[in-house]
This record gives C-alpha cells, sequence and structure tokens, in this order.
C-alpha cells in the first residue's frame, strides 16, 4: 500500500532534520525550500519524488492552517487541501466552516446546491417522489460520510437501487439487491445468501428493515403488543448478524428506518415506546458491533423523516 500524502511529507522533513535543517517543522521546510537548484533535485530523487510535486505541493503543507493539516493527517487527498487553501486564501471561505469538519465532508467542501451537509445534526432533504425511496441528498450524505472513493458500499435491501446509485456517483463501488428489485441497479437477490456472496470486503453495509407495522403485518402475528416489540427486535438483530460477515472490520453498517410517529392510548397506558429504541438496542446488544453515530434526516416539508443508526465492525481480538 502506498504512502499517504502525510506520510510522504513527514518523511521528507526527516530527511530535512539529518541534512542539519533543525527541527522545528515551517524552518526545515523553509530550509528545504532554499536549497539551490541541483541539491533539490537530488533530494527529490532521493526521496522518490518529483522536483515540481516536492516544491509545490507537498513541502507548503508546512504552512497550512491545522485544520488542513489535522484533516491530511484523516487521510485528506492532498489536491483537495490545496483546493480548500485556495479558498481560504481568496476569501471563499472561513476558516471556521472548515473546522470540525471530517476529511470525507471536506473532499466535497463547498457541497453543490440540493446536496446535503454530512457534518449537520439534521439533515434537511427535498422530498423524493419515490414512495418507498430513500431520498438521494440522504443517500450520498450517508455514503460520503461513512465512506472513501474506490471502497465497496453493499445494500442488501436495495429497493430502487437509491443507495447504489449514490455510492458509483461518488467513485465508490457498489452492490444492490432485493428480493422484489424496482430499479436496474438492483439484481433479485436473498439477504440469507449475502454471507456467501461477500466475505469481509464492504466498507459500509446498508440495510433497510421493514416499519414495525409492516413486519407485525407481514409476519400475521396475533400476540400481545409488548411480544410483538420483543419479537421485532428479535428480527432486527438476527438481519444484523445475517450481514456481519460480509462487513470488513472497521467497516460501517447502517440501521435505515422509519420509528413509528405515535403511540395508540393502549400503548401510553402500558408503558410501551416503539420509537427509536428497538433500533439503538438491536445494534447494541450485538457482539462485534460498536454504535458510533446516528443521523436524523427529515424531509423540508417535516411530512417524511429518516433516522439512521449506524455501528462499526470491531477487530477481532
Amino acid at each position: 500500500m502506498g504512502r499517504s500524502a502525510w506520510e510522504t511529507y513527514l518523511r521528507v522533513l526527516d530527511r530535512g532534520r539529518a541534512m542539519g535543517l533543525g527541527e522545528e517543522e515551517r524552518a526545515v521546510a523553509q530550509g528545504l525550500l532554499a536549497l539551490p537548484k541541483e541539491a533539490f533535485a537530488a533530494l527529490a530523487r532521493e526521496v522518490g519524488l518529483k522536483p515540481k510535486y516536492l516544491r509545490h505541493d507537498l513541502l507548503p503543507v508546512a504552512f497550512f492552517p491545522e485544520a488542513l493539516r489535522e484533516a491530511l493527517k484523516g487521510g485528506l487527498p492532498l489536491r483537495h487541501a490545496h483546493r480548500l487553501h485556495r479558498l481560504l486564501r481568496r476569501g471563499e471561505a472561513r476558516l471556521e466552516d472548515l473546522q470540525g469538519l471530517p476529511p470525507e465532508a471536506l473532499a466535497t467542501w463547498p457541497l453543490e446546491e440540493g446536496e446535503l451537509d454530512p457534518a449537520r445534526p439534521v439533515w434537511l432533504y427535498p422530498e423524493d417522489p419515490r414512495p418507498e425511496g430513500l431520498a438521494p441528498s440522504v443517500a450520498r450524505a450517508l455514503v460520503r460520510l461513512h465512506t472513501r472513493p474506490g471502497e465497496l458500499v453493499v445494500d442488501p435491501m436495495a429497493g430502487y437501487g437509491t443507495v447504489v446509485e449514490a455510492a458509483l456517483a461518488l467513485g465508490r463501488r457498489a452492490w444492490g439487491g432485493d428480493i422484489a428489485p424496482k430499479g436496474p441497479r438492483v439484481e433479485r437477490a436473498d439477504i440469507r445468501h449475502l454471507p456467501r456472496r461477500f466475505r469481509e470486503e464492504a466498507a459500509l453495509l446498508v440495510l433497510h428493515p421493514p416499519t414495525f407495522a409492516t413486519w407485525v403485518r407481514e409476519e400475521g402475528h396475533r400476540e400481545p403488543p409488548e411480544e410483538r416489540y420483543g419479537g421485532y427486535i428479535g428480527y432486527l438483530q438476527g438481519l444484523l448478524e445475517l450481514s456481519l460477515p460480509a462487513l470488513r472490520p472497521g467497516g460501517r453498517l447502517a440501521l435505515v428506518v422509519r420509528p413509528r410517529r405515535r403511540l395508540s392510548p393502549g400503548d401510553w397506558a402500558g408503558g410501551r415506546d416503539f420509537f427509536l429504541s428497538p433500533f439503538e438496542r438491536a445494534l447494541a446488544e450485538i457482539p462485534g458491533l460498536r454504535p458510533l453515530a446516528y443521523h436524523l434526516a427529515v424531509s423540508r416539508g417535516g411530512g417524511e423523516d429518516w433516522h439512521l443508526f449506524v455501528a462499526e465492525r470491531q477487530e477481532e481480538a
């Protein structure tokens, strides 16, 4: 695996320190930039870089603001760090706009019109006309925040294929399956076959389980509500356990759900909670999964909402 730009930068600095140019980072970079042309070209050959790249791309990192340097450490491509630095110098961006954003968000900042900012606590999106489809802007925000270009996104309950389309548009690899596919990029496939299809390959695995009401209707349950509630949690956990082998260690699993908005008088009287707790509990009780993030997506008209629970697969001990 090749070195990141940050790792290469540190290696060049170490070479400068070995040349006696000091210890402080900016002083070392300035000393390297001040080398005579022939000495600078020799240094570039020694570290395996082109002189132009070393002079104009890599060493200027020493003079970047800390927010960009931290993002480079986290994997932000160098070209995006330079793009953002140019925006800062031209006054087209403010440093406070960039601080705290993860590298994945910075790589696409500023967002195009209609795109969601993954760093915001609530994702407000335009409603999508497809009755069962996750809003495309929500799917793009999820993929952008939790994967990097080239990584694999797997959606075994893909429906229309919105997540697959978003992943491909953002330069990721993607596969979608469904027992009743509704889009051209979705294969007819049963989620039960997922462990045979992928083995520790997915960087992001997205699950869209049926709502509690749909599950109850499809299963034909006639038990009291509290028993159905426990059964629904067991159903969710079964999906998670079935899907987990397809996820690589360190990969993310996103549970995309629509909880109930209202409780019946009987539910209130019985103290039953059918809102977010089933999904939180399902994720928290699966060995090997660590709850990581929660995103709330709401349509701009307020008529629709999605709740995205994200967990990370842990490295085996």
